[in-house]
């Protein structure tokens, strides 16, 4: 779900005509002079490499998604393990371990898996291992992360000598995602995870699959390296070895860039964006990726069960800031939680902007928000504490801003900073009523979030049955206009109770070795195996 040096210098907001951000990042000397970067990729070609350095923000200690479903975890699974289906690097769906599959019925797929198909040791993929991995998939122990996505599952079952059958329960047009390494479905052997005592992921128990890579060493919150194999059906991949390193620190990673003892920087933070651009043989690389910030508010927790709190903070949000100063121009003001290139593809990028422009309409207005808060059951304020993982410096700065905005109007907000795992703990819990959430959108359907955000267990607490009817029928729409139309509306809907605050859309930046690059870099490069994707500039 989400991703240094971070600067904790507070200003006191002076007046109520303007935010704590912008005099936050003026006090620091913030400006987007020479900070553009570079957002194209160096031609290049495929070339032998015999080790790839990878620095990662944020620490792992399980690589299967499953358990631990962290956008980092799915970078790693896809060089190791594979779906039925894939997305290509714009995100349309391809073959995968599945040579080809057909929807028969509204209810029914079925896949014919690839002839001669292997997992890494050479041990031959049967159906019963995908069918075997569709019930890991399912199991709400085994995969508490992704299992909600099966839920929907009636049965999978083995139909032909290469070929499986999933058949749901009701219709959902989503589905076709579902069985996907970057979405919910990591193909392996019933021997293997049995013989390991049932664990995925861990130290003894490696990620096992039929991808590119085997995963040879892993050292929870420290590295993870990586053998590629010879029995991958999409042939040899040019890296011969991916070693990643989990640097939670930025400056640290800054350093090892400039001493050479990293290659690829993933997420890098932007408040670093010009140590990134002036380091050596260094070249930064930008795409939309589809990402969402926004804030979470836990419904049944007070003060922010109550509307009038939510909408205070909201109208404190100062969204056009954030994005000139805090991102340096690399996002945009979120007003929903689809993103625009999440509904390109049906709208246009121009015509998807034009629709989500007034799902949440509430511009930063200090007087409003003061007026909101006086109509609540805490006129006179509150204290409350946000937790933001340590990996995520912009939210931290951002939160810390919103505290001195709202200071005046006798809000105090703690900001508690934390490793990623122990922040995960924080989404949807009683214990921390003001919360966010960065997310990454790993499929191309428009439902992903919302079908989350607005379920059963969402992070909000948060029900309205207009909404679910909504969401109901998007489910089960087949026509790509009319149910982008029927998501808008059941945001429209949902965001008028403000269960969620949109703050930003993002922007991926990544920097590079310049003797490489990656080919087509945009939001999907890193959800399907992605080694072949480096190129080792002319």
């Amino acid at each position: 779900m989400s991703p240094s040096v971070q600067f904790n210098r507070r200003t006191l907001l002076a007046g109520t005509g303007v935010s704590a951000l912008a005099m936050l990042i003026a006090a620091c000397g913030g400006d987007n002079k020479g900070m553009a970067g570079n957002g194209s990729a160096a031609s290049g070609s495929l070339k032998e490499i015999d080790l790839l350095t990878v620095a990662f923000p944020s620490s792992l200690s399980n690589l299967y998604p499953g358990q631990e479903a962290g956008n980092f975890n799915y970078y790693v699974a896809c060089l190791v393990g594979e779906g039925l289906v894939a997305p290509d690097g714009t995100g349309k769906l391809v073959p995968a371990l599945a040579s080809k599959w057909e929807q028969t019925s509204p209810t029914t797929y079925v896949y014919t898996l690839r002839e001669g198909a292997k997992f890494s040791d050479g041990v031959p993929v049967t159906p019963e291992d995908v069918v075997y991995s569709v019930g890991i998939s399912k199991d709400e122990e085994k995969s508490p992360n992704i299992a909600y996505y099966w839920a929907n599952v009636d049965k999978a079952e083995k139909t032909g000598d290469n070929e499986v059958t999933i058949t749901l329960a009701s219709p959902d047009v989503a589905f076709e995602w579902g069985p996907c390494a970057a979405n919910a479905l990591w193909i392996t052997s019933q021997a293997y995870v049995e013989g390991n005592g049932g664990e995925m992921g861990t130290p003894k128990a490696l990620l096992y699959g039929t991808g590119p890579y085997k995963v040879t060493k892993f050292e929870p919150d420290t590295m993870v390296e990586l053998e590629r194999v010879d029995t991958w059906w999409g042939g040899v991949p040019p890296v011969k070895t991916v070693r990643i390193e989990f640097i939670t620190e930025e400056a640290t990673r800054v350093l090892a860039r400039k001493s050479g003892d990293i290659d690829l920087a993933i997420s890098i933070s932007l408040d670093q964006l010009s140590q990134w651009e002036n380091t050596a043989d260094t070249s930064v690389l930008f795409a939309p990726d589809r990402s969402y910030v926004g804030i979470d508010f836990n419904t049944a927790v007070e003060p922010f069960d109550d509307i009038h709190v939510r909408r205070a903070i909201a109208y404190a949000c100062d969204r056009a800031t954030v994005v000139e100063k805090l991102l340096v121009g690399h996002g945009e003001p979120a007003t929903a939680l689809i993103t625009p290139d999440q509904i390109s593809s049906v709208l246009g990028l121009d015509g998807a902007r034009k629709a989500l422009r007034d799902v949440l309409d509430l511009p930063f207005d200090l007087d409003k928000a003061k007026e909101e808060l006086a109509l609540s059951k805490v006129p006179d304020g509150f204290s409350t504490k946000v937790g933001v993982s340590s990996s995520a410096p912009q939210v931290s700065q951002f939160f810390q801003s919103l505290a001195e905005t709202v200071k005046p109007l006798g809000i105090n907000i703690e900001v508690e900073e934390m490793p990623v795992e122990q922040w995960y703990d924080t989404i949807g819990s009683a214990d921390w009523g003001l919360a966010y959430m960065w997310y990454f959108n790993a499929t191309g359907d428009p439902a992903e979030m919302s079908s989350w955000f607005f379920g059963e267990g969402n992070p909000a607490s948060y029900s309205n049955d207009a909404v679910t009817e909504l969401m109901a029928q998007a489910k089960e729409e087949a026509d790509p206009a009319k149910r982008v139309e029927i998501l808008i509306e059941a945001q429209k809907a949902a965001l008028a109770d403000i269960p969620y605050i949109p703050l930003w859309w993002g922007e991926a930046a990544t920097a590079i070795n310049s003797k490489y690059t990656i080919e087509d870099f945009g939001s999907y490069s890193l959800l399907s195996p992605w080694t072949p994707r480096i190129l080792t500039v002319d």
